[in-house]
């Protein structure tokens, strides 16, 4: 893979959630040629989620998983920990590109999804500070009470009426204590978590089950001779009869692979984190249900207690590359219009520090869709395109492409999304332009919404 991690940032400068983790040692990276039955490329949620299923349904074979940097160091170890039930980037988008039949059904995998993230940190103990708290979403203008309004009942109307339950501005007041915040619905179903703490504790279960890991291995190659697939590394390879490529928001870096670098594009976001807030300080605020939050508005913002008592606040804006340039995981104007935002909605934290910042790139399809199945042909799967809210969705979609490369039939398996063909990014400049323009129009369109909230 055409990247060198190191010119981007030490690992654990690269989130609060890497930076907090303590101690961390690295597996030993690939030197030299090793067989296996099958290949992963990408050690977050998608990659060790899938090596682990593998070996899970059929534990004689051989899965090897090779990752750039070290376990955690793209999304799954910067997101904000929101096990949610989004699929893509909102119901009323899928809704309207496949039907209210597809959008439901997407709806239901994602329930499943976080579902199988409470049952999994449960079953397999994972320290990973999981809460099941549920996620509320709300709005900051008339506007975006609204079409909030019209999200729940698009909810009601695909079957899910007794998942949601509806907030007015009494109920909302009650439960956060905030001059801007209007109307919204809860969702008792998700939770949060530490994504770094939530990661590495897959990889051990992946090495409990036989995986072998190998950490900042660079990948050069994907090739595919008359049988199987040969991924050249740096400094080795590995022959497999399929390779999966769990690589997402770095998937356009991989060389050699035709139209698959068009499959999605990297798109930054950016958080900040409060403090450690005192009780007085908390009880000001109330929020005593701890769940995450997340508003309405098309730059949304994201955010939700941590287990030290801190608040992890993002999005407002993204960043958009040009190129294989991935260097783009800070940004000190957006931070302080992160912190500016934070401050307007809750006045009471005016005075508070902001300890830490940090940024980095999710993957987004053209259609704002996840991708994932067989690329080519059966020997190459792969997953993209979570659009930010696939914490959930990658985890469980891990087992879906296990039960994909193995010839397992199961509902996820027979979901619409898998193996749809996908809506590939054009080729630049036209793919740069149009990214620019729908966000500026975004853009646009919040900065009308909000021209008396933010003074």
């Amino acid at each position: 893979m055409t990247i060198d991690y190191s010119e981007l940032g030490a690992p654990e400068t690269r989130s609060f959630w890497l930076n907090t983790y303590g101690p961390y040692e690295a597996n030993e990276k690939l030197n030299g040629h090793v067989n296996a039955d099958i290949v992963i490329v990408g050690g977050g949620f998608t990659g060790l989620s899938t090596a682990a299923h593998l070996k899970k349904f059929n534990p004689s074979i051989d899965v090897v998983v090779i990752e750039g940097s070290v376990i955690g160091y793209g999304a799954s170890g910067r997101n904000g920990g929101f096990s949610m039930t989004l699929f893509g980037f909102e119901p009323e988008v899928t809704s309207l590109m496949h039907g209210n039949e597809k959008a439901a059904a997407a709806h239901q995998y994602m329930e499943d999804a976080v579902d199988y993230v409470k049952e999994l940190v449960e079953l397999s103990g994972f320290n990973s500070n999981y809460e099941h708290n549920g996620f509320a979403r709300v709005s900051l203008t008339k506007k975006h009470s609204e079409r909030l309004k019209k999200q729940y009942e698009l909810y009601c109307k695909l079957g899910f009426e007794k998942s949601f339950e509806w907030w007015d501005s009494g109920k909302l007041q009650e439960e956060l204590k905030s001059p801007v915040f209007k109307v919204g619905f809860y969702e008792k179903r998700c939770g949060i978590l530490n994504p770094a703490k939530q990661v590495r504790e897959w990889k051990k279960l992946c090495e409990n089950l036989g995986v072998k890991i190998y950490e900042n291995t660079i990948i050069n190659s994907v090739e595919y001779p008359n049988t199987g697939v040969v991924v050249k590394t740096s400094q080795g390879s590995v022959k497999a009869e399929k390779v999966v490529l769990a690589t997402n928001a770095y998937g356009h870096l991989i060389p050699e692979m035709g139209a698959f670098n068009r499959n999605q594009t990297p798109i930054w976001t950016y958080q900040i984190v409060t403090e450690p807030l005192s009780q007085s300080m908390w009880d000001s605020i109330g929020w005593q249900g701890r769940y995450g939050i997340e508003t309405n508005r098309n730059m949304v913002h994201y955010f939700r207690p941590t287990a030290d008592g801190r608040i992890t606040f993002g999005g407002a804006n993204v960043e958009t590359s040009i190129g294989n340039n991935m260097n783009y995981d800070s940004n000190e104007s957006y931070w302080r219009t992160l912190e500016y935002h934070l401050k307007t909605m809750f006045p009471q934290l005016k005075n508070t520090r902001i300890d830490y910042r940090w940024g980095g790139p999710v993957s987004v399809t053209l259609d704002m869709t996840p991708n994932l199945g067989f690329y080519k042909d059966e020997r190459t799967l792969y997953l993209c395109g979570c659009t930010g809210h696939g914490v959930s969705f990658t985890q469980y979609s891990g087992k879906t492409l296990a039960e994909l490369a193995l010839g397992i039939e199961s509902k996820r398996t027979n979901a619409w999304f898998v193996n749809r063909k996908p809506f590939r990014w054009p080729v630049q400049p036209l793919k740069q332009i149009g990214i620019a323009t729908v966000k500026n129009v975004l853009k646009a369109e919040d900065a009308w919404q909000e021209r008396s909230l933010w003074k």
